[in-house]
């Protein structure tokens, strides 16, 4: 903790550092100029001349001729002093903001004050969208932060929206699919004017363009928000190449062989882990995309966790995590929003964070491109079309990617296809409806090696079609002002299969469905083990909210409630098994039987919430509250979810911001509805080549799991922030603490079986046997099974630091720099069992000992550097980036530790008292044979080179390399003698891009 407390203090030094540069700027000289024309053109020139945010009405602007004016050395203000002389307006500096405006009336007369009184009713402010062409944009996205507004433009352009009478200033943000978003400030007298926006192209050419994801208070107060134009600079073959650009990830080559899954805001590994990575959420277009009816597992109780996989490559199935990052891909998507904070009470079924994904809707350039890196190609398209004034808009997209892990071998690849349609239209003035329908498949296949005796084969093949309806009704009401209903439905088809060639001796075999004795028989010994899992998830989403205000006082409440619906269901015919060709026989005197997943019922789980957005005015400050309340049922238990997060502005610069929520994730299917166990016990086992001389008597013992008790996994979170921004630089640093309890997790069960005894004669050349009068016990440590259980626990705390720099015109670069530390602390709150040797058994009656869990703590410290160069006049960028890893710790903590109690032959469990050091039963059990360990990596950086250049706004060429200096670390484990490399060499990828 002491390395947490330093690490504050460096990152609050430095943001305080930063902010005594940033009020340098306020006083900075420019050298511009620039030609006659209209005000408009002039100060076009002059944002593009500073890199300043102009904000005003262009429509009045161009009714204003200037002459030529020149200037070195002057200030902003001296700048706008001699260009706004003589034409009526004036302006204001809000740090790299300036509003242009015209001043209001001063002398107010008698005639005046009915329309005085006109100004207390609620007023309507009108706007329209435009392209660079002045043609206009259909289904552009228009909020006002005050009010909370969202709603989008007709078919001409046109929006229309009311806005309360003590709201002075209105924010507007307009957002258009391949577009520039802009921002502008509309003062109160200005509300009666048509406000006109014009959207541009996004492009290399523009000033700003921003090729990471930037820090940005949006559902969150920690939010980080990749916008269009940093999604094309990733050259990103798969979400997962996005997402290493969060802090604490590591950016590197495309990974398209292994399973890439996320995690936010911990260190932890293995369980808590897949936990952290199944609390996280996928939400597209309000959809969530849902892992639980994902069943692709062997049996729980035989193997625990245990998938299909293959040794050498391991397993591409998820049933315990959260979704494969592989297969999503970028190319239609236009902003993502990652919340690792506190999100918002509307978002349900999450414990560890959420990923929101709005995907291009409205007419949009046919984009091509075209991505190679290494050993993969990917090939994608995406077109918006605008079907006409009654038709509204249709976007298309299509993405193919194909992946060899050695073309030399041509053993392992990956492929993955994916088609998305989108239909968008308005149903009258105030009802807007978009309609999806997805398509995806994607194939993990490792074929046979013609070198390999076991003619060992894998492939984890599945498909999925998706379809989502949202609707939104505009409502002119004095509370109510929209209600959104958006559902979706997706049904899939997931095939996971392994196939192993067997050359040994007969096997015996129990393949009976009941309890009870019976003869099995004997399998061949020469046969291809084959593992086959066959999955139909069908996955439902539904979500209505109701939005709309109230005021209190001069405070604006922006309200919201709503319901989410979520339900599972699998169809599959689920574990297909010929007993006649096991891969693992008798594994703990167990083997699988068929399992129908059609035969379970659906997992139904809901969720109401109450949301308030409101500022208020605090000794002279603005408090931004967002303040919500939850209620989710799942698997039939309810939890009440409190979610804050407030923003406290304590100047015009500084900000501190505040964090708390409480949130629950369902069970799974694959938890909630393991496979029946089978004990098969062997009670005569004779074999012999003649078959009426051999038999195998065996007892088999079905044991049914009962999961309905299981309890959702919660989690807690505290954040705090301070955030920092001016002309020149913008900071936030982020202190957390999330608990997470009720994880999921499995847990060792022993079982003691009392059975008779049988005994045999050759009769007539043929086997006899019969039933003794003996009865025997069954005792084993390897007669156990695994239970499913909430036992897995963590606690994360960290930092995260978020600094980076406006560009320096005079080098034409800006800099970026993202520190994270995280400390992870966990556990698995099941007691480990150790079984009891023979000696222990006769003498004291013990069947086994019971110890104290295992706790874990990791911790890391680490860093991302970016430098952008960017020249609009060139379309051409520059990033450089370095991973910095300063330090990374693992540690297991109390493996070797005296047993707590211990249980008998008849299941009785016994406590050791506090002079257990006298009982020879505690000495006998002795120290669990686990050793305490921990490790560590070196200091290491990892640096990446990214050069993009633009034609014209129509051909985009990119090309990155990763670890572009060739660094390699290795660290040799100086107990296994095995040699960890912790950078991979250098991997070169490009992408070219076609616009039309």
């Amino acid at each position: 903790m002491n390395k947490g407390i330093i690490i504050c203090c460096l990152c609050f030094s430095c943001l305080i550092t930063a902010g005594s540069y940033a009020r340098q700027a306020q006083s900075e000289r420019y050298n511009i100029g620039i030609k006659a024309g209209t005000l408009d053109e002039a100060l076009r020139q002059l944002a593009g001349a500073t890199g300043l945010n102009l904000t005003y009405n262009p429509l009045e602007l161009r009714q204003v001729r200037v002459k030529a004016y020149a200037a070195r050395q002057k200030s902003i203000q001296h700048i706008l002093d001699n260009l706004l002389r003589g034409s009526g307006f004036t302006f204001r500096v809000n740090g790299s903001r300036v509003l242009i405006y015209k001043p209001r009336e001063q002398n107010v007369t008698a005639a005046h004050a009915p329309l005085a009184e006109k100004a207390a009713e609620p007023q309507v402010l009108t706007g329209k969208v435009l392209d660079e062409k002045d043609q206009p944009l259909e289904f552009a996205s228009v909020k006002v932060r005050e009010t909370g507004s969202l709603l989008t433009t007709s078919n001409e352009g046109t929006f229309r929206l009311q806005v309360p009478p003590h709201i002075t200033v209105a924010r507007i943000t307009v957002t258009y699919v391949g577009k520039r978003t802009e921002e502008r400030l509309v003062e109160q007298k200005e509300y009666g004017q048509m406000q006109l926006f014009r959207l541009q192209d996004l492009s290399l050419s523009l000033e700003g363009v921003q090729v990471t994801g930037v820090q940005k208070a949006q559902q969150s107060n920690s939010s980080v928000v990749f916008d269009r134009e940093s999604i094309e600079q990733s050259q990103a073959f798969s979400m997962a190449d996005i997402l290493n650009n969060l802090p604490g990830k590591e950016i590197k080559a495309p990974n398209l062989h292994e399973v890439q899954t996320l995690t936010l805001r911990t260190s932890a590994n293995a369980g808590a882990a897949m936990n952290n990575s199944l609390g996280t959420a996928f939400i597209i277009d309000d959809i969530l995309l849902s892992n639980n009816a994902n069943m692709q597992t062997k049996s729980i109780g035989k193997y625990g966790g245990s998938l299909i996989s293959q040794a050498g490559y391991g397993s591409f199935d998820v049933p315990f995590t959260g979704l494969d990052l592989r297969d999503i891909p970028v190319n239609n998507i236009e902003r993502i929003e990652v919340i690792s904070g506190v999100a918002p009470a509307q978002y349900g079924d999450i414990t560890n964070g959420a990923v929101i994904i709005d995907r291009q809707a409205g007419k949009n350039k046919l984009q091509l491109g075209i991505g190679i890196s290494g050993y993969s190609s990917q090939y994608s398209l995406s077109k918006g079309l605008a079907l006409g004034r009654k038709w509204g808009a249709l976007n298309l997209s299509a993405n193919y990617l194909r992946s060899n892990e050695n073309p030399v071998t041509n053993l392992q690849t990956y492929a993955r296809t994916n088609l998305g349609l989108m239909w968008t239209d308005h149903f009258g003035e105030n009802i807007k409806n978009t309609i999806s329908v997805d398509y995806s498949f994607r194939n993990d296949d490792i074929k046979v090696d013609p070198e390999d005796i076991r003619e060992k084969k894998t492939f984890i093949r599945s498909r999925n079609i998706r379809i989502s309806n949202r609707t939104a009704f505009t409502i002119q009401h004095d509370y109510l002002k929209r209600i959104s209903l958006s559902m979706g439905y997706s049904k899939g088809h997931q095939e996971s299969y392994t196939q192993y060639a067997f050359n040994s001796d007969p096997r015996p075999m129990a393949d009976k469905d009941t309890t009870g004795i019976y003869e099995g028989y004997y399998t061949p010994g020469i046969f291809t083990s084959i593992d086959h899992i066959l999955g139909e998830p069908e996955n439902f989403n539904g979500n209505l909210v109701f939005s709309g205000e109230a005021s209190t006082g001069k405070v604006l409440h922006q309200l919201s409630a709503g319901a989410n619906l979520y339900i599972s269901n699998n169809g599959g015919k689920g574990v297909v098994v010929n007993p006649e060709a096991p891969r693992f026989a008798n594994l703990n005197y167990q083997n699988e039987r068929p399992y129908s997943f059609d035969l379970m019922p659906a997992i139904i789980n809901s969720g109401y919430f109450l949301q308030d957005n409101f500022e208020l005015m605090v000794s002279g400050r603005t408090l931004t509250t967002n303040a919500g309340l939850r209620y989710d049922v799942q698997n039939g238990q309810g939890t009440l979810q409190p979610r804050l997060n407030m923003a406290y502005s304590l100047n015009k610069t500084w900000q501190v911001t505040f964090g708390y929520g409480l949130a629950t994730k369902a069970p799974t299917m694959a938890y909630r509805y393991p496979s029946p166990i089978y004990f098969d016990l062997p009670v005569l086992q004779v074999y012999d080549a003649d078959p009426a001389k051999r038999v195998f008597l065996v007892y088999t013992e079905k044991l049914l799991p009962d999961n309905s008790a299981l309890k959702p996994m919660r989690a807690s979170q505290l954040e705090g922030g301070l955030k920092y921004k001016d002309a020149r630089i913008s900071s936030s640093l982020f202190l957390y603490y999330k608990r997470n309890r009720d994880g999921f997790t499995t847990a060792d069960q022993f079982q003691t079986f009392r059975l008779p005894v049988y005994d045999y004669k050759i009769e007539n050349n043929k086997l006899v046997y019969w039933q003794t009068d003996s009865v025997t016990t069954k005792l084993s440590a390897a007669m156990k099974y695994n239970k499913v259980t909430n036992g897995t626990s963590s606690n994360d705390i960290g930092v995260e630091w978020f600094i980076s720099t406006k560009k320096i015109r005079s080098i034409q670069t800006s800099f970026s720099l993202v520190s994270s530390f995280s400390f992870s602390d966990f556990s698995n709150s099941n007691q480990r069992l150790k079984f009891a040797e023979a000696d222990l058994q006769t003498l004291y009656n013990v069947m086994f000992g019971v110890y104290p869990a295992t706790s874990y703590k990791y911790w890391s410290l680490t860093s991302k550097l970016n430098t952008t160069t960017h020249i609009p006049k060139l379309g051409f960028i520059v990033n450089i980036s370095a991973d910095m890893f300063i330090t990374r710790q693992r540690k297991s903590l109390g493996s070797s530790q005296m047993p707590l109690g211990y249980a008998d032959l008849q299941s009785n469990y016994y406590v050791f008292g506090p002079h257990a050091d006298t009982d020879p039963i505690y000495t006998a059990l002795g120290l669990y044979d686990a050793k305490d360990s921990e490790g560590s990596d070196p200091f290491y950086m990892n640096f990446h080179l990214q050069v993009a250049k633009e034609i014209r706004k129509k051909i985009r060429f990119s090309v990155r390399a990763y670890n572009v200096f060739n660094l390699r670390n290795r660290v040799l484990n100086r107990v296994t003698g095995d040699v960890r490399t912790l950078r991979e060499p250098v991997s070169v990828s490009g992408e070219i891009s076609f616009k039309f």
